[in-house]
């Protein structure tokens, strides 16, 4: 067996693995794949034939709202046959290596399964909110009346209003054009594209409307910058009672709307979402924005990093100054997967701490890092 970066040679087997793993007809599948983004992929190779693939994505994304690079892991998948063999850990491996030398700083995946991923220096990211709401108990507010509807073709004037809600999430990528289109377009039918404009545009809404048993709105997007877009979306489903019964809403976890209806008394499951997993812990370190000046020494472990491994001591005056120490003495030592979550905001040290994830010198320490590391909000809109 052998791992290699994929060609279009490989357009066709890595078509008929992705659909048969994922359960999708092959000619949906063979949309995804062409000469250009088949490079993205790498695969295990048995017999000249392809086993085992996945795709290493290219993306920028938010962390304490700085940008950074990232890379979206996706597309992992092995024909059943094959399964059990450890060509995913491989492959794995190869991605971790693959980013590192591609200069990202993070990497992020939605997982089959949280326990696999975790192996492999990944770590839980994320949760989202999502509400079921019935139409019927949604107030009608006067805030509608600056709710509007747009062509869907005219989606870039919403772009100015994701990117500046997007970057206060550790987790959300920033979009270019083409991931853009792809989310518009990505579902033609009964799609609406709506904005709350007060002088100026101050939040999107963007969903499907479902016919199954009932008539559902499925919101895909709504960013709102504030209570009174908010409201007028709301407001908007209310008036669509007499032929839609429910609206689901995926939200970030730090969502308001039980706050803003007189009966919060709604359907809400809080669910988990992405991974992430620092490829690079020096450039990690150097480019977060700390809030304080101050001085301590990390000692991290990473299994299928090596360059990760070892003593970091970080510097915090009016530069930052990350150095690796060998032999060093340190104020505190975690996992790969424990300083992902960390940093991104996810996990606060002290609970880390409470939960047997950091190991400390001494108490003061705990407090230095959570200076240096408050808690932050996480959220991913995009899939990949």
């Amino acid at each position: 067996m052998e791992i290699i970066r994929l060609n279009s040679s490989y357009i066709d087997e890595l078509i008929e693995l992705w659909s048969q793993s994922f359960i999708l007809p092959y000619e949906q599948v063979s949309t995804w794949v062409n000469e250009k983004n088949i490079r993205n992929c790498i695969g295990a190779i048995e017999n000249g034939k392809l086993v085992s693939a996945l795709s290493i994505n290219a993306l920028e994304g938010y962390i304490r709202n700085e940008l950074f690079s990232f890379s979206g892991i996706g597309g992992v998948a092995t024909f059943p046959e094959k399964r059990g063999k450890k060509h995913v850990h491989y492959l794995l491996k190869e991605a971790i290596r693959i980013s590192k030398d591609e200069r990202k700083i993070f990497s992020s995946l939605y997982p089959f399964s949280f326990e696999f991923y975790r192996n492999f220096g990944w770590e839980l990211g994320g949760f989202k909110k999502r509400y079921k709401i019935k139409t019927s108990l949604i107030p009608r507010y006067q805030e509608m009346e600056k709710v509007k509807r747009i062509p869907v073709s005219e989606w870039k004037i919403i772009k100015p209003i994701y990117e500046k809600y997007a970057k206060s999430f550790s987790g959300a990528i920033k979009r270019s054009d083409e991931r853009w289109e792809s989310i518009i377009f990505r579902t033609k039918n009964l799609t609406y594209l709506y904005i709350y404009e007060d002088q100026k545009i101050e939040g999107y809404l963007l969903y499907n409307v479902e016919k199954t048993n009932i008539n559902k709105i499925i919101v895909r997007e709504m960013i709102c910058l504030n209570n009174s877009a908010y409201k007028g979306f709301l407001s908007l489903f209310s008036r669509q009672a007499m032929n839609i019964e429910e609206v689901e809403i995926t939200t970030p976890l730090n969502d308001i709307l039980p706050f803003i209806l007189p009966n919060p008394s709604v359907e809400c499951n809080i669910e988990p979402t992405f991974m992430i997993r620092i490829v690079d812990v020096e450039k990690a370190l150097s480019k977060i924005k700390y809030n304080v000046k101050d001085k301590i020494s990390i000692k991290v472990k990473d299994e299928y990093a090596e360059w990760n491994n070892g003593i970091w001591e970080i510097e915090i005056d009016d530069e930052v100054k990350v150095l690796k120490k060998e032999d060093s003495d340190y104020d505190l030592s975690l996992s790969i997967n424990t300083l992902s979550q960390i940093i991104s905001g996810i996990l606060s040290p002290k609970t880390a701490y409470e939960l047997g994830l950091i190991e400390i010198k001494d108490i003061p320490i705990l407090k230095k890092m959570e200076n240096l590391f408050p808690e932050h909000p996480t959220f991913c809109w995009d899939y990949f």
